[in-house]
């Protein structure tokens, strides 16, 4: 099963891609003063999720466009792709409703609040590729790289997520049906790479096939 088909007119997704907040140690870290002033008062105890709507969806080998006037940075990251419909699953069982895993990159521009869904930021359009499925042994310490121009420019480990895989897949499905062909996004480090117009952008995880997507100057989104 693919995340994605491509033809000639584009991407077409096969399901819903759903994406994970603040689930990385280092975002927690730095928002962990702005968390206990107004208007949040307290850092979140559940989950905060948001959606990559049909536009932001690319494959591998498109474009990112990028909005005139904004800066735009790269969220390289794991798709988890689900393979059974699942609802209110316990995370001993999760294993046994995932298909597999692929590359996925949450394109955004500067996260500056939690306090509101980041519409503005997260869903312009080509702002998520994905890359192709694969399976994954295990998901202890998956080194997630990020490539400009052939050159490493980051790298993080899944071992840093506050939330595993398993553990979001309960989550989520204890309030929405996930059906076969939607996706998780779990989750993105504080520091993210900027992108350019001209860059070739490469993210690679072992054991998967890569995501490479050039990055050209778009129209004004603002």
């Amino acid at each position: 099963m693919a995340i994605i088909t491509t033809d000639h007119q584009g991407v077409c997704m096969k399901g819903t891609v759903f994406a994970v907040a603040l689930n990385h140690r280092s975002q927690l870290d730095a928002w962990h003063q702005a968390f206990r002033e107004p208007p949040y008062k307290t850092p979140p105890k559940t989950p905060v999720w948001f959606i990559k709507p049909r536009n932001t969806f690319l494959a591998n080998g498109g474009a990112i466009p990028l909005p005139q006037g904004e800066a735009v940075y790269s969220g390289a990251t794991l798709a988890m792709v689900i393979g059974d419909v699942a609802r209110k699953v316990p995370v001993q069982q999760a294993a046994d409703y995932i298909a597999g895993y692929a590359l996925a990159n949450d394109v955004s521009l500067a996260e500056d609040s939690f306090y509101r869904p980041a519409i503005k930021a997260k869903c312009r359009d080509g702002f998520c590729p994905l890359g192709d499925i694969g399976p994954l042994a295990a998901l202890d310490d998956v080194q997630i790289v990020t490539e400009i121009n052939g050159v490493e420019q980051d790298r993080w480990s899944s071992a840093d997520l506050l939330r595993s895989p398993a553990e979001l897949l309960a989550a989520i499905s204890e309030f929405i049906t996930l059906q076969p062909g939607d996706a998780l996004l779990i989750g993105t480090p504080q520091r993210r790479v900027e992108i350019r117009p001209g860059d070739q952008l490469t993210l690679r995880a072992a054991g998967l096939p890569p995501l490479t997507n050039r990055v050209v100057q778009g129209g004004s989104q603002s």
